[in-house]
């Protein structure tokens, strides 16, 4: 059967992107104007300083690996102001990720939903969208996601994109068993040294992301800052936040505690991780689901949960969608979780991280419940969509009505005469 490639998105994308742009660039009025053009004003300022010859030393804004330089640096390629030629690169990206589902989707047989959940649910984000970097970095985890099965090349691909933005090392987890595994790995290493040691030799300070981190707080939208954001605006609590790092964080009684808390999640999610891989019996389709599982693991344990993340958690789900896995339920979580960031920030910003008031407030802990749901049944089934086989014949019966849509008591009473056309 041959697929047809999903041309009806094409035109609901630029009606969408077009109106992203015109509400970026305040010719369609949205208001909070700072929060979508503020990010852009700092890549602008530190373009400046790539093109002279350093990384932003000495800026605590700045905790990027060397290879975030290139999306900062491409708008100057373009011919229009650095906001503008931003924008413009932006979008090339979007429509790049959107071209490469509908080639994913037409060649596997895929499901159009993917098409459509990056089409309609990126949209979701407003303006943000075209206003920070993370949509560069997603086409690059989009890439190696899609565009072949080899490991090296994904590897290389994660690589590339671990350079730009440390989180695509997420996409490794899926890779199975031992060779593959090592393949992919030693790829992205390779990638990383080079690039990395190219970067030193060029440019001094290009690795000091590796310690810009350690001194960040809890972030007001992270998972762990949660109760606190809650309890502030009940009155229970008589922390605040203040603006440091590049964002907004708690300080406070139980602060330190819960950051500690945040930061030891992160190990003990990637053992379950661990423990998973090494039980499971993967099949062509486990890399997404992986990919998608770990993401948001990473996210919801980190202390630091920026609006912008939704991007690339977004790359992730639009390809679980398109190649049909058992992870719909956690992606359908996630687009809700999209629509609550869209309405979240910068809208009701104000509420929770400056006033700490509770109309703004209930929609953050709204979005994080539903996140902390997402990674949780994303975990689930991960693990139901790989167990090895059953022991019994129940065990085998089971996993076989599972299959149908039937339940585990169902398909025993059933027994063997069961048949599937």
């Amino acid at each position: 059967m041959r697929h047809r490639f999903p041309w009806p998105v094409l035109p609901v994308w630029l009606i969408t992107r077009l109106a992203l742009f015109l509400a970026a660039t305040q010719v369609i009025p949205v208001g909070h104007e700072g929060s979508f053009e503020g990010d852009v004003t700092l890549y602008g300022n530190w373009s400046r300083i790539l093109l002279g010859g350093e990384f932003p030393a000495g800026d605590e804004k700045w905790q990027y690996p060397p290879y975030a330089a290139l999306p900062l640096l491409a708008p100057h390629l373009l011919p229009w102001s650095y906001r503008i030629d931003f924008y413009v690169l932006a979008l090339g990206c979007d429509l790049a990720i959107l071209l490469l589902l509908c080639r994913f989707t037409v060649k596997t047989g895929g499901s159009r939903t993917g098409v459509w959940a990056w089409t309609i649910g990126a949209a979701l984000l407003g303006p943000l969208l075209i206003s920070r970097y993370d949509l560069m970095v997603t086409l690059v985890a989009v890439l190696a996601l899609t565009l072949s099965t080899n490991p090296a090349v994904r590897g290389a691909l994660i690589g590339f994109g671990l350079a730009i933005k440390v989180w695509p090392v997420a996409l490794l987890a899926g890779l199975r068993r031992w060779r593959e595994l090592l393949t992919g790995g030693a790829s992205a290493l390779v990638v990383v040294v080079l690039g990395c040691g190219v970067a030193t030799l060029v440019l001094p300070h290009a690795l000091d992301f590796l310690t810009a981190q350690q001194d960040r707080g809890l972030q007001i939208e992270s998972l762990a800052a949660t109760p606190f954001a809650l309890a502030r605006a009940l009155g229970w609590w008589g922390g605040f936040t203040t603006y440091q790092h590049g964002a907004m964080e708690l300080v406070g009684p139980g602060v330190e505690a819960a950051t500690l808390v945040s930061v030891a999640a992160t190990p003990v999610a990637l053992v379950l991780l661990a423990v998973w891989w090494f039980r499971a019996a993967p099949t062509e389709k486990t890399y997404y689901d992986a990919a998608l599982t770990t993401v948001l693991f990473l996210v919801v344990t980190s202390r630091v949960l920026s609006p912008q993340y939704l991007i690339w958690i977004l790359g992730v789900t639009a390809v679980v969608f398109a190649a049909r896995t058992r992870q719909r339920p956690a992606a359908w979580l996630i687009l809700v979780a999209t629509l609550l960031t869209g309405i979240m920030y910068p809208w009701v910003e104000e509420d929770y991280s400056w006033s700490g008031r509770l109309p703004g407030t209930l929609i953050l802990v709204a979005r994080n419940l539903v996140f902390l749901a997402a990674a949780v049944v994303s975990f689930v089934q991960l693990w139901r969509s790989t167990r090895r086989p059953g022991r019994g014949r129940r065990d085998e019966l089971a996993a076989v009505g599972e299959d149908l849509g039937v339940s585990r008591d169902g398909m025993a009473a059933r027994g063997p005469g069961i048949r599937t056309a």
